[in-house]
């Protein structure tokens, strides 16, 4: 499993974190200080500069600003906790061998500048088998479930003789925490920086992830990138769940524009493969354009 920064897919767990602890609701508004913020000696941007957002918008937009104000609303000791309990740092227990833990720092570790950063996805170390177990548990209602491999065993006659489940490790957020979480991620798709990942049909949700890659003398990168989209659908009723990384893609390396694009044509395929039928007629025509 390659370790890497997850990016701004990671504000899943501060947005979770947020809405379970009663700290922010869906229309709070947070000044994002028309792109520029300064936590302790280190300098947050925006890609696109920000002046007021509600804290749905600073998702929808993955505005960085808006969502260290939350982490700093949070403590280190809270996001810290959330982190762990969406899986983070740790193993998930898949029966595969190789499997790494991924790095999420005790608070004792973190900065002054930490806080401007671990929220956001930097100084984290995940796998891209973490981030689909973390996106799945606001699928799942808030329970944080092991992956496994095989679903079933079959005899030469074709008939089941046994069959394996995802095994619920703990509750992570409420439900209706996972409710209103999995509606603000649907706004990332259907007003902000995840519009390419509509899928024809079909309601989804999920974030985008652009992470600068660190060279070896510990800088970020401005010119190496990982993009990300992680997310699943139907949002009503979730049938899959999906990470999509890309290492380094050129031209354009913005989570956005080239990691949610596959997600779109990847879930639309896979959905139909398990004949889950389409919200409407009308939209089955723009489906099949995408096969």
């Amino acid at each position: 499993c390659d370790l890497f920064e997850p990016g701004s897919v990671f504000k899943i767990v501060t947005a979770a974190a947020a809405l379970e602890e009663n700290k922010v609701s869906e229309d709070d508004r947070f000044f994002c200080e028309n792109g520029s913020y300064k936590v302790a000696s280190h300098v947050l941007h925006d890609h696109t500069p920000h002046g007021w957002l509600t804290f749905r918008e600073v998702i929808e937009q993955s505005s960085n600003i808006g969502t260290t104000k939350v982490a700093q609303i949070l403590g280190p000791e809270t996001v810290y906790k959330y982190g762990r309990l969406f899986g983070f740092g740790a193993k998930t227990g898949i029966e595969l061998p190789g499997e790494i833990s991924g790095m999420l720092k005790e608070p004792r570790f973190w900065s002054k500048t930490s806080i401007g950063a671990v929220p956001i996805g930097q100084e984290v170390g995940v796998t891209a088998l973490q981030l689909a177990c973390a996106i799945s548990v606001i699928a799942n209602g808030g329970k944080l479930v092991k992956p496994y491999v095989v679903k079933q065993l079959r005899d030469k006659f074709g008939q089941t003789i046994k069959e394996f489940y995802g095994q619920e490790v703990r509750t992570v957020i409420s439900v209706e925490t996972a409710r209103r979480l999995a509606c603000i991620l649907q706004g990332v798709v259907e007003r902000g920086t995840g519009k390419l990942a509509r899928i024809p049909g079909y309601t989804a949700a999920g974030k985008t992830g652009t992470a600068q890659k660190l060279e070896p003398n510990g800088v970020y990168s401005h010119n190496k990138f990982i993009a990300s989209f992680i997310g699943f659908a139907p949002v009503e009723n979730p049938a899959l769940a999906v990470v999509v990384t890309l290492d380094e893609p050129r031209p354009y390396y913005f989570g956005g524009v080239v990691a949610a694009p596959v997600f779109k044509n990847l879930c639309a395929q896979v959905l139909r493969y398990l004949k889950i039928r389409p919200q409407s007629n009308l939209e089955v025509a723009s489906l099949n354009e995408v096969s």
